[in-house]
């Protein structure tokens, strides 16, 4: 790893981990919830997290773009941008299912640099920089691994994730179709955790084989997308390509079950709005 980006990632790993904590220490306790739609729910946590993390960033990295969930920002100078998601699984955390998470990824103009993932509930914490691996350590355990290159998989033998938009519209219908295809697939089978960030980190660490999910949002993405292209994991839209940013529709999986994946999702009579 360059010198310069780890110092830059240690600075971002200790923003997240703050970030957690706060998350852990509010747990039951997510104080006002106000509506952005008919489900999609936003808390004062949301709100406070974000606002720490915006400003630390700030503080550590100025002249930097920092676009949040709840917020955007200037344009950047540097020609950098944060993408900062301080709660990912909110409906997750009002419920108090353990599934949640706070994201943190950078792209320079080139592509995604920087990543960081942490579910503290899980004591998972997701760490990548661009061309040098991805990590997972275990913050209270103390313990940290290098994530092993994703191998092959058949979709036989693979255990698949997705998720749900909040909107309610023919989408449901258009996944929930997936869903079905896949399950006669007779893959392992079909999970839905809630989190886009850990069910791309899951996806590089192993636990998860594949996971697609539709309309998402930049900082739902950029984090998880570096970590799982460092380990290995094939991150496209549904038409195969493999962008910088895939913060609509995502399809990421281990190598081999990448083009089953596609293959499913890419059918004739779902083609609409698949890129």
């Amino acid at each position: 790893m360059g010198g310069d980006l780890q110092v830059e990632l240690a600075l971002v790993r200790s923003l997240i981990l703050e970030a957690g904590a706060v998350l852990l220490e509010r747990s039951g306790d997510v104080g006002a919830i106000d509506y952005k739609g008919t489900v999609d729910m936003v808390t004062d946590i949301d709100r406070q997290v974000e606002a720490a993390l915006r400003s630390g960033l700030e503080r550590h990295f100025p002249g930097d773009t920092i676009l949040g969930e709840e917020g955007g920002g200037a344009e950047s100078r540097s020609g950098r941008t944060w993408y900062v998601d301080p709660l990912d699984g909110t409906t997750n955390f009002v419920h108090g299912y353990p599934f949640y998470s706070v994201s943190i990824g950078c792209a320079d103009p080139e592509n995604l640099l920087l990543g960081a993932v942490y579910a503290p509930y899980l004591d998972e914490l997701y760490l990548a920089i661009r061309e040098c691996g991805a990590t997972l350590e275990r913050p209270r355990a103390q313990v940290q691994t290098q994530l092993p290159r994703r191998q092959p998989v058949a979709l036989e033998r693979a255990l698949l994730a997705t998720g749900f938009p909040y909107v309610r519209d023919e989408t449901v219908d258009r996944n929930v179709e997936y869903l079905r295809r896949f399950l006669r697939a007779n893959c392992h089978g079909v999970r839905r955790a809630g989190s886009a960030a850990i069910d791309l980190a899951h996806t590089a660490a192993g636990k998860l084989d594949g996971y697609w999910e539709l309309h998402l949002q930049p900082w739902d993405v950029a984090a998880g997308t570096l970590i799982a292209r460092e380990a290995g994991v094939v991150v496209t839209g549904f038409d195969g390509q493999e962008g910088r940013l895939h913060c609509r529709n995502v399809v990421a999986a281990a190598p081999g079950v990448h083009g089953q994946l596609l293959a499913v999702l890419g059918e004739p009579s779902n083609r609409r709005g698949s890129g």
